[in-house]
């Protein structure tokens, strides 16, 4: 299972562009963090989600490093051991994420994390872009 959780609606924005790339996977959930919403409601809401998946690994993706949401996430995952939490979360993370967990594989977790620090250093040659997109 893969959660998604961060500040404002960084959850619910980042599984819409997903459901456009890579299709809408049920195994995909969003617990968005919002003004309204205190640690301890967005703590309830992800721990629900962690007891309905059972003998699966969980891949936690946070938007900040320190952040209520990680946070949240890092004391559930130290609670539980099927658990892993990401930071820094970008849309190619999670592409990559969700086509590995679709081929019934574990996320590789160094190809990830390498696959979000590639996707926002600078490219030294121009992408080419077509009427089809890039």
């Amino acid at each position: 299972m893969i959660i998604i959780t961060g500040h404002g609606k960084f959850a619910s924005g980042l599984k819409s562009s997903l459901n456009l790339i890579v299709g809408d996977y049920e195994f995909i959930k969003i617990v968005d963090f919002t003004e309204d919403k205190t640690p301890e409601k967005l703590k309830e809401e992800i721990k629900y989600l962690v007891k309905s998946c059972v003998d699966k690994k969980i891949y936690i993706f946070t938007d900040l490093g320190g952040g209520t949401p990680h946070k949240v996430s890092t004391e559930l995952a130290l609670e539980n051991r099927d658990i892993e939490v990401f930071c820094g979360t970008n849309l190619p993370m999670l592409v990559e994420s969700v086509m590995m967990i679709s081929l019934d594989c574990e996320i590789d977790i160094d190809l990830i994390k390498e696959t979000g620090i590639n996707s926002i250093k600078p490219k030294k040659k121009m992408i080419e872009f077509c009427e089809e997109g890039i």
